[in-house]
């Protein structure tokens, strides 16, 4: 059972404890590893992802390309005419993303020199950057007479197997010994279109070029990958010089790269997007998955991040160990501390902005932790609660086992959802209440002729039966005292109509008068006669004893009078105190007694009415007080025991 009540602020450090302890569980896991790839597939979902550049175009070596031109890699000749098209429309420069590594010589056909044609385009071009990788560098006719020669590779895969990023100072032992500023391709085609001369200077996490201040995550400038193909002709176009729009072409960054699938330059990226049909071949439509990319678009992307400072920041690691310690106890306190649905409801809440928060962070460039703190905002709760239930278990046993025994289960539950142990046995309180007394007429003369196992069996069977009524309508059993019953209404749980409802049940514990007289008889035991009083008013309730034993009670006036009432009954009858008819004037009907004496009460002053009559609603018929029948099943019986006794 979880308590629906707000939770105690003395205890509330505890559950916040629990929290952050959840949350240093979590911790613990993100360092064994076992998660690191789902940590970068979720924040490789949160990468911004925006348009593509409109300063850089692309030529592509595509599948019509390949149809009509011939098998690839195509002799350098038709490199060569297609770098003088572009020169001729004059690109800020030419990144030719093919690793020229072979001669193709003399044409077949008109016995040209293709490799002198290559190598006189890229000199009349001025402008053009060859890429190479440390297995596969350009021909040195070529090397020798480009604008720059750089690294074309990209960085290493994340624990998804995605690229995210990009060395910006590639060891020299990992590239080409024609790549002689150790830079990447793309950097260099920068430099070039930018007018960028001073060196790249990498100091920790940033790095300097030009104006640029790039952000550097474990070495590498993560990429600000675009969703989209971008501007774009085909290669077999600009070979016959008819591309589409030229006019993208003047003043822009060109990438030269092939777009086939069989060519090897395909790289898993962070981030997915739907490609369009150029993308494969009419004959292998599904070709790539959508997370996958051209390595020549991705060198694109890498450009298209520094030109528009575009970069991408991850949340530090000390940043995130602060955070799921801080959510989880945080939740773990709110899930305390609240109602069990507002807990819930609040931390859900909580996830849904976590998640909110840093898609727009995102957005702005910003990868925050999509895995860590949502695992800790659930485990903390789920902790929360379990502390939250273990502790209020062992405060239900504590209620119920105090309670138990003089209420019923239900209300000793209810008692246990609402009140803490220290509240119920360490404050007294002042509060009106209602207080019945109830004993047996004449028991004690009665008893003395009894033998004491009959003495015994005969008060147990009353005992029983006035406990399950008194239960019945909510009453407290305060004590017994021989055969006395003490019981309470409005202690220790309010119950706005108590006075009412300790007449209803003095109603049934006289209407249940011939069953209890038919059991003693069944039983050889003689009939016993009882009264009832109740009284209304204010009293203190509250654990009285010594630190051995405590019982909880009421004192007061109201409780000594309540008690003269029963003291005073008649068989049957039941007495009750102004306030209590007050209280219940529209339901009861009453006989006033005046002139009556109790002990230690004045009779001008004191007013004490029987109750005659009960009634369901105000417009329901008056039902008489069963004392008339109770009476008569009481001398039925009585003549029986008499006769039984006789003849015994």
């Amino acid at each position: 059972m979880v308590r629906e009540r707000v939770g105690d602020w003395r205890l509330a450090w505890r559950f916040a404890l629990v929290g952050a302890l959840a949350g240093l569980l979590v911790l613990t896991l993100a360092q064994t590893g076992l998660t690191n790839g789902t940590f970068d597939v979720g924040q490789d979902q949160f990468f911004p992802a925006p348009a593509p550049d409109s300063q850089i175009s692309f030529v592509e070596i595509d599948s019509r390309s390949q149809k009509d031109i011939g098998a690839y890699p195509f002799n350098n000749a038709y490199h060569a005419k297609v770098i003088d098209y572009l020169a001729r429309l004059h690109p800020k420069v030419i990144l030719f993303d093919i690793v020229l590594d072979h001669l193709t010589f003399h044409d077949v056909e008109t016995g040209e020199d293709t490799d002198a044609l290559l190598t006189k385009s890229i000199t009349n071009a001025g402008n053009v950057v060859l890429a190479c990788t440390l297995d596969d560098a350009p021909k040195g006719e070529f090397s020798t007479v480009a604008a720059g020669v750089g690294e074309r590779g990209l960085g290493y895969p994340d624990h998804a197997n995605a690229i995210r990023g990009v060395v910006l100072r590639p060891d020299p032992k990992s590239t080409c010994p024609q790549n002689e500023s150790d830079e990447p391709a793309f950097l260099l085609a920068l430099r070039m279109a930018g007018g960028i001369d001073s060196p790249l200077q990498v100091r920790g996490s940033e790095a300097s070029f030009g104006k640029h201040r790039i952000p550097l995550v474990g070495n590498q400038m993560l990429i600000n990958f675009t969703r989209g193909s971008g501007t774009s002709c085909a290669y077999v176009d600009a070979y016959n010089e008819s591309c589409a729009r030229p006019d993208l072409i003047t003043d822009h960054i060109v990438v030269v790269g092939t777009k086939l699938i069989d060519a090897g330059d395909v790289y898993p990226q962070a981030i997915g997007f739907a490609h369009d049909p150029t993308f494969c071949s009419s004959g292998r439509p599904n070709c790539m998955l959508d997370s996958q990319n051209y390595g020549y678009r991705i060198q694109a992307d890498a450009m298209s991040t520094i030109l528009n400072d575009r970069y991408v920041h991850v949340q530090p690691p000390i940043s995130v160990r602060l955070a799921v310690l801080l959510l989880a106890a945080i939740v773990g306190l709110i899930v305390y501390l609240l109602s069990f649905r507002a807990a819930m409801l609040l931390t859900a809440v909580v996830l849904g902005a976590y998640y909110g928060g840093i898609y727009l962070l995102g957005r702005q460039g910003y990868l925050a932790d999509p895995l860590y703190a949502p695992i800790a905002i659930v485990v903390a709760a789920t902790f929360s609660l379990g502390a939250r239930y273990v502790l209020e278990e062992r405060e239900r046993r504590k209620v119920e086992r105090i309670f138990g025994q003089y209420i019923d289960p239900r209300v000793a539950r209810q008692l246990a959802a609402t009140r803490s142990v220290d509240e119920l046995i360490s404050r007294g309180e002042r509060r009106d209440l209602t207080v019945m007394f109830m004993d047996i007429r004449g028991f004690t003369s009665m008893s003395e002729s009894m033998r004491a196992d009959d003495v015994l069996a005969v008060i147990q069977d009353y005992l029983d039966e006035m406990s399950k009524l008194i239960l019945k309508w909510d009453g407290l059993i305060d004590k017994y005292v021989g055969d006395e019953v003490m019981a309470l209404w409005n202690v220790p749980l309010a119950q706005a109509d108590h006075p009412l409802l300790a007449i209803r049940c003095a109603y049934d514990l006289i209407g249940n008068a011939p069953a209890v007289e038919a059991k003693l008889a069944a039983r050889g035991l003689p009939p016993i006669a009882w009264g009832v009083g109740i009284n209304s008013g204010p009293a203190v309730a509250g654990n009285i004893g010594s630190q051995d034993r405590l019982q909880y009670t009421a004192l007061g006036d109201t409780v000594n009078t309540a008690a003269r009432f029963c003291g005073a009954a008649r068989a049957f009858d039941v007495l009750i105190g102004y306030a209590t008819y007050q209280a219940c004037a529209d339901y009861i009907a009453v006989d006033e007694l005046p002139g009556m004496q109790l002990k230690g009460k004045s009779a001008e002053t004191f007013r004490v009415f029987k109750v005659t009559a009960i009634r369901e609603q105000k417009g329901s018929p008056w039902v008489p007080v069963p004392t008339d029948a109770a009476s008569h099943a009481y001398e039925a019986n009585k003549q029986l025991y008499a006769t039984q006794s006789v003849f015994a």
